[in-house]
């Protein structure tokens, strides 16, 4: 019985015991972040104003990724003034070569219907622009200095020859001075053409030299001659003087040895020819003749020379120039009537301007 007692006594004490531990006065189990918990906001606010902590820890999770205060950087675009500015968004990144061929497809389009912009027109080309062509052919200009070159070897032959012929040594070397100054600004080629400055300027000083008596001035003549003899074969000599290309006519053709080889040409026509049979027998030499008289007429025309800013000085060369040029298509196709008609203008320019501009 007493040990009965016993165990009755032992576990009512256990009982007590578990009842007490599981009364109401201890405290109750914590709740999950019940010590951190806020209010729950709605969705939209979520989204809209997330807070640092959520900022926080994204930036934690991805530590490669630039954050602006806790804002990643790459939701901001790349210029964002230019953008704000254009108000209009950047391409994105992966379409920039689709872009680009676009935008040259749309340009290549634009090119190929859109006319081109409106250009300044050239103004008509004159014989100091490269229409020398259509003054004088290369082949009788060629023609004319092989002409004049037998001419000054002949007078250039020695002192004595020299001192006998200096006015005909200065036309003849100026006017190979003006030949020359066309032959730069000639549109065709030739053998002699890249060094045609180069006879152009010591024609001149030929011409120079030729004004005064003696065996200074010859050697000087002898010295340009034979440069200008070897260039003419299609040489270079080893010494040649400093020149420009570009080409001043008043500045190495003196105009009044150009107007007295254009009389003396004029002077062979009037007494030489009178008819059509006379045409027609000197047809080669009256071509030429007229040929070079218009080509100098040019020249003389230029306006570098004095005078040549006058509207009558240019008249006068104009009426030269038309009737060279009506002389000479006359000899071509055998119209005498033609050719006197050109004489006829070509006398009464000399005629009229004469008395005005030849002093």
């Amino acid at each position: 019985m007493r040990i009965t007692h016993v165990l009755l006594l032992s576990l009512c004490l256990c009982n007590s015991a578990v009842m007490i531990g599981c009364s109401s006065n201890d405290p109750p189990a914590p709740a999950q972040n019940s010590s951190t918990s806020e209010p729950k906001q709605s969705t939209t606010d979520n989204q809209a104003n997330p807070s640092k902590n959520d900022q926080t820890a994204d930036s934690s999770n991805d530590p490669d990724r630039k954050y602006v205060d806790g804002i990643p950087y790459d939701v901001f675009y790349d210029r964002p003034l230019t953008v704000a500015a254009e108000n209009t968004s950047p391409p994105p990144t992966t379409n920039n070569m689709a872009a680009t061929t676009t935008t040259q497809m749309n340009s290549s389009e634009m090119n190929s219907t859109t006319p081109p912009p409106a250009t300044e027109t050239p103004p008509p080309a004159t014989a100091s622009s490269g229409a020398w062509d259509e003054v004088i052919t290369k082949d009788r200009l060629i023609e004319e200095v092989t002409r004049i070159r037998n001419t000054l070897t002949a007078n250039l032959n020695s002192v004595g020859s020299f001192n006998r012929e200096l006015l005909a040594i200065q036309i003849d070397s100026a006017t190979l001075a003006a030949l020359s100054g066309i032959a730069t600004q000639y549109p065709a080629e030739f053998t002699w053409k890249d060094k045609a400055h180069f006879v152009r300027d010591m024609s001149s000083e030929i011409a120079v030299a030729a004004e005064t008596r003696g065996r200074p001035g010859f050697e000087v003549a002898e010295k340009n001659y034979l440069n200008i003899i070897e260039i003419l074969n299609g040489g270079t000599p080893a010494e040649l003087p400093e020149s420009e290309t570009e080409t001043v006519f008043s500045d190495v053709a003196d105009r009044n040895l150009l107007m007295k080889k254009i009389s003396a040409n004029n002077d062979w026509l009037r007494t030489t020819i009178s008819n059509d049979n006379d045409l027609k027998s000197k047809k080669d030499e009256v071509v030429a003749r007229s040929a070079l008289i218009r080509a100098l007429g040019q020249v003389v025309h230029m306006e570098d020379y004095v005078f040549a800013d006058e509207d009558e000085y240019q008249k006068y060369c104009q009426e030269l120039i038309d009737g060279a040029a009506q002389m000479q298509e006359g000899a071509e196709t055998d119209d005498y009537n033609l050719f006197d008609t050109g004489y006829q203008l070509l006398n009464k320019s000399c005629n009229d301007c004469h008395p005005v501009y030849l002093n």
